[in-house]
């Protein structure tokens, strides 16, 4: 099974992270808008709803199925790589028998749009003496909760830790626009095929955006840019 199809399974005890997150970052939180304006209650970014739901993802693969626990996790259109190709999860993982050793993974980041909309998780992965790295894009939903768009990896990554190493959660939320500022303009490299649309994208707000391209080799480079300032600024290139 190629490293970036299959799930991750969390590793034990990170579930007592959640409730301090353990971030270092101080800015869990959105800055309030210009003019100190109020949010609705939709319209806030907290790194912790990310953490939660990546630890909920990884339970339920535990507890349900790991595919099972794919498709209730996923957006409807939601996407994922198979190898080197894309695939939608909901018909990709129905029905598809669980790997007798799964993976154990931990995120370590966490970037948020501004306005919450869309969140995305870093960290690795590792399976025997295979490992390697994982990110997932997350957009809120109409309710209120968390559905993944993008999950992919690879293999190799240099820092995966064991059981026994859990990291402190690095958060990053992205500046706001300034209050009746205009949408700033976000470079977004497309995708090269039309029909695998959530490769790349951006939050609502233009605060956050995440490109995959694939090469001719079946290759990819996958870039998350979030805005600091005036500038989309790369915070993670793998």
């Amino acid at each position: 099974m190629q490293p970036s199809a299959a799930p991750r399974m969390m590793i034990g005890g990170l579930l007592a992270l959640v409730m301090g997150v353990g971030v270092l970052d101080g800015a869990a939180w959105a800055q309030a808008p210009a003019g100190g304006a109020k949010r609705g209650p939709q319209n806030f970014a907290l790194a912790s709803d990310i953490v939660a739901r990546e630890i909920a993802f990884a339970r339920a693969a535990r507890e349900k199925g790991q595919w099972k626990a794919f498709r209730d996790f996923a957006a409807d259109d939601a996407q994922m790589f198979a190898g080197t190709d894309p695939v939608r999860v909901q018909a990709w993982a129905k029905g598809r028998k669980d790997p007798t050793e799964p993976l154990q993974w931990t995120a370590s980041s966490v970037w948020m749009s501004c306005d919450g909309s869309v969140g995305v998780s870093y960290g690795t992965w590792h399976a025997g003496t295979a490992k390697g790295w994982f990110s997932t894009v997350w957009q809120r939903q109409k309710r209120g909760d968390y559905r993944f768009l993008l999950d992919q990896g690879g293999d190799g990554t240099a820092d995966a830790k064991p059981d026994d190493e859990l990291p402190v959660i690095e958060a990053k939320v992205a500046d706001c626009p300034a209050r009746g500022a205009k949408p700033m303009p976000v470079a977004v490299e497309p995708a090269t095929k039309s029909e695998v649309d959530h490769l790349s994208g951006e939050s609502a707000d233009h605060t956050l955006a995440w490109a995959t391209t694939l090469g001719p080799d079946g290759k990819r480079a996958y870039v998350v840019r979030i805005k600091q300032g005036a500038d989309m600024v790369e915070v993670l290139r793998r």
